[in-house]
Parts: C-alpha cells; sequence; structure tokens
C-alpha cells in the first residue's frame, strides 16, 4: 500500500493519529499491539476512533516501518516503542527503547 493511500485510508476513518506499539528482540521476533486509531478533539485530548485487534491491508501498511527498520529483530536487544503517524503533517515517527537507550527517528 502506498503511503497516500494510508494517509487516506485513516482520514476516512476519522483518524488523525494512528499508534503501533511494538516490541521485539533476537531470538524471540517482534510483536505488534493492537493499533490506535486517534483524533484530536479539541487543542490536545486524543479521542480513540478504533482499536484493531485483526490485520488488514491499512493495518499491515502501518506496522510495515517496524518491520522495515528491525525485520526479524535477530542481533537487536529487546526493543519497545511505538511507530506514530499522524495525518496533520504526514509525518511517521519511530520511538522507544532499544535496551536501556531511548530513541527516536523520523521514517516519513
Amino acid at each position: 500500500m502506498l503511503r497516500s493511500a494510508v494517509w487516506d485510508g485513516l482520514e476516512r476513518r476519522g483518524a488523525t493519529v494512528a499508534v503501533v506499539a511494538f516490541s521485539g528482540r533476537a531470538g524471540q521476533g517482534g510483536r505488534i499491539e493492537p493499533i490506535r486509531l486517534s483524533r484530536h478533539d479539541g487543542e490536545q485530548d486524543l479521542v480513540d476512533v478504533d482499536r484493531w485487534m485483526y490485520r488488514d491491508e491499512l493495518a499491515f501498511a502501518l506496522e510495515a516501518p517496524v518491520w522495515d527498520r528491525y525485520g526479524t529483530f535477530a542481533g537487536h536487544p529487546l526493543i519497545r516503542g511505538t511507530v506514530t503517524w499522524t495525518t496533520a503533517d504526514r509525518r511517521v515517527v519511530i520511538a522507544g527503547r532499544r535496551g536501556s537507550e531511548p530513541f527516536e527517528e523520523d521514517v516519513s
């Protein structure tokens, strides 16, 4: 799925933010938590629009930056983080902890 289709899919669902929580490490592979779609209600508050327990084409596209960045997590210490998609600025950010070190990376 093209990135433009991801943004369109989020907007069709009324979401302005998608958060994909993940974790993984060498020898255990990676795991994706249920994906949260939210929208801004007012200035700062986020309201959940949907939580996916299942996988469809949009869900696979939202979690793709995890697999693109870490593959099967081979050779990596425990990594816990989130991929956050924001429609307002069309930005995709992976942030979390790799071992004991925090990280944040723009993958837009």
